[in-house]
């Protein structure tokens, strides 16, 4: 079964990182995946977007209103990006306060699922802003957006590394998987 995954954020918040993440899940359970990135002016704040395919087709690139999940870091770059998702997709964003009222109502007759949590927030509890996007990949997975358990993404945060960083990229899949149960 393909699972169609969107990724969308700005520059420094790890889109690629987590794309990597998602990747090497894949990978890990024998999946076939492909994974494809646009980054124009992303060292200067701008957007990140990356698609990320699992099982499935041979190619890249993820057609709007085909995607089973959209995996926001930022507010109004997940509001961008929305054409993407499937009728009954899912939308997983870091906001502390969700999505504008204007556009829940339509995302309601698509039947489209929208989770927001305070990564930010949480992040800063574990001491690093940067872990912001694993706080959100955990909290997405435990949501059941991605076809990932939290245990198959801990396991290519690990094998990733960097062996400085994987108790604390660890913590934050943990925790925001935490939040989503609570």
């Amino acid at each position: 079964m393909e699972q169609k995954l969107i990724i969308a954020g700005i520059g420094g918040q790890g889109v690629i990182f987590v794309t990597k993440v998602l990747s090497q899940a894949g990978l890990m359970r024998g999946e076939h995946v492909m994974a494809s990135e646009n980054h124009g002016m992303s060292q200067r704040g701008g957007s990140v977007m990356s698609y990320v395919k699992i099982g499935g087709s041979e190619a890249p690139l993820i057609r709007r209103g085909t995607a089973d999940a959209l995996i926001g870091f930022d507010r109004l770059e997940a509001v961008r990006n929305l054409s993407f998702v499937r009728v009954g997709g899912y939308v997983c964003v870091n906001s502390p306060n969700g999505f504008e009222s204007a556009v829940m109502p339509r995302l309601g007759e698509l039947g489209i699922k929208v989770q927001t949590i305070n990564a930010d927030a949480c992040a800063k509890g574990l001491g690093s802003q940067a872990v912001a996007n694993l706080v959100v990949l955990g909290f997405a997975a435990a949501h059941g957006a991605l076809g990932f358990t939290v245990e198959e993404l801990k396991g290519a945060a690990q094998a990733l590394g960097p062996a400085k960083a994987i108790e604390l990229n660890l913590k934050a899949l943990e925790m925001g998987a935490n939040t989503a149960i609570a």
